[in-house]
């Protein structure tokens, strides 16, 4: 009986087992995990372009970031366009917004100038005010000056926090 030598043999169950591998470890990624870009030129974040956003991480917590579905902001972003921003304030906190800042619980989290106002023809001090947040609304706010926000369109609802995300670079 002629043995012929199989040299490759090895090397294949080798290449099938780490692609197999290589599956199933992309399967379970994209079952857990989505990787999102922000792609716009000034960043509600800054320095940070990519993140990780957890599926199965919904829990709300204080200063957390958090991927969001964008509701009532047409003609900026259709429906359920997905926003990324830190979560500042909770039921129950308050929030007021002055030409000295914003603040929640009286902590400063940002400017008050409001410099997009204007592209929404509205004027700034139409935006001033103070208010608790309700039962299920959830105050939503980059870093950046030229964040578009929680400052122009209020709260959102917990129905709307899709996953908690967190920065990756």
């Amino acid at each position: 009986m002629n043995r012929t030598r199989k040299p490759w043999l090895p090397f294949l169950s080798k290449a099938v087992l780490l692609s197999a591998s290589v599956v199933g470890a992309i399967l379970w990624f994209e079952a857990n995990y989505v990787l999102g870009k922000d792609s716009q030129y000034v960043k509600c974040i800054p320095g940070v372009d990519w993140f990780l956003g957890d599926r199965g991480d919904r829990e709300i917590e204080r200063d957390g970031i958090y991927m969001v579905a964008s509701k009532g902001l047409d003609p900026i972003y259709p429906d359920g366009t997905v926003l990324v921003k830190y979560l500042r304030g909770l039921p129950g906190d308050t929030v007021k917004i002055d030409e000295t800042g914003v603040y929640v619980n009286g902590r400063n989290l940002g400017t008050g100038q409001l410099p997009l106002a204007h592209k929404f023809e509205i004027e700034p001090e139409s935006l001033h005010g103070e208010r608790v947040l309700g039962d299920d609304e959830y105050w939503l706010m980059g870093t950046a000056a030229l964040s578009f926000d929680s400052r122009y369109w209020g709260p959102v609802s917990e129905s709307q926090v899709i996953r908690r995300a967190y920065a990756i670079f």
